[in-house]
């Protein structure tokens, strides 16, 4: 086996490392939503919403919380299936069903980005206006990637659309990316940068670009990587992978013991 061809295979083995961490958070994260937002809902008091965000619940704005609860319910259908979508095994034997659940897909992720951006012009968020612009920017990333994803898939590019589908998929989990790689931030470094009383600060606006606009450029540089038999640019995408992936497992051990486990203890 030559220097490049091991290279490209280290280089899949990690891009499939850096999926299986990312599929453990989305599991833990769904657990996480289903068990505090459903449960509360179950028992007609979504005000202990407010457990796991403080602008979840509002009393007498029905629009608002209802609005929120189809949110947080879509977030959960659109984190599994989107998920699925990626496994090839399951693109390519089970097609009816990777074309089905792709619709549901781009349909929950458009209504969700829209409901974010509803939810920030009209209740708040939060952060500054620059971290908010990072979130509409993520949701107009994945309202256009949508329509191209679509559009590509009619017109049978399947390449263009796969190309398409994953800058979606990307975008579409930008919440969570900022999550994990806060509280990375909190284990290693504690709160430097960043204000704790009103959620402020430089440490903030650089996990905010890490989280929306970062994963796309990586992406391409993934592409690139993939393609050339630059072995130097090959192992830079390796050595990225890795670290994003250990930020993702710290971050994801952070989170559930820092702040999903204790919000659903309380709730």
């Amino acid at each position: 086996m030559t220097r490049t061809n091991k290279t490209q295979m280290i280089l899949k083995l990690s891009k499939r490392f850096w999926f299986i961490c990312l599929a453990a958070s989305q599991l833990v994260f769904v657990t996480y939503l289903a068990l505090g937002y459903g449960f509360s809902a179950l028992n007609a008091d979504p005000a202990k919403w407010n457990n796991f965000n403080a602008t979840a619940y509002v009393a007498e704005d029905t629009l608002g919380n209802t609005i929120y609860g189809i949110h947080v319910l879509f977030a959960i259908v659109m984190i599994v299936g989107g998920s699925l979508q990626l496994i090839p095994t399951i693109r390519n034997k089970l097609p009816r069903f990777h074309r089905i659940n792709g619709r549901l897909f781009v349909v929950l992720a458009c209504t969700i980005a829209l409901a974010g951006m509803y939810l920030i012009i009209v209740r708040g968020t939060v952060g500054n206006t620059l971290m908010h612009s990072m979130t509409f920017f993520a949701g107009t990333v994945v309202l256009v990637s949508s329509y191209f994803a679509v559009l590509t898939a009619r017109k049978k590019q399947f390449n263009h659309h796969q190309i398409w589908a994953i800058r979606l998929y990307l975008a579409a989990n930008g919440v969570l990316f900022f999550r994990l790689t806060l509280f990375a931030w909190f284990i290693v470094f504690g709160s430097i940068g960043i204000n704790t009383k009103d959620f402020t600060g430089p440490t903030l606006v650089m996990i905010s670009v890490s989280s929306y606009i970062l994963p796309l450029f990586l992406f391409e540089l993934l592409r690139y990587a993939e393609k050339t038999r630059n072995t130097v640019i090959k192992g830079l995408m390796i050595t990225i992978l890795l670290v994003i992936s250990l930020v993702f497992l710290v971050g994801l051990f952070g989170i559930s013991a820092g702040s999903w486990f204790p919000a659903l203890i309380k709730g």
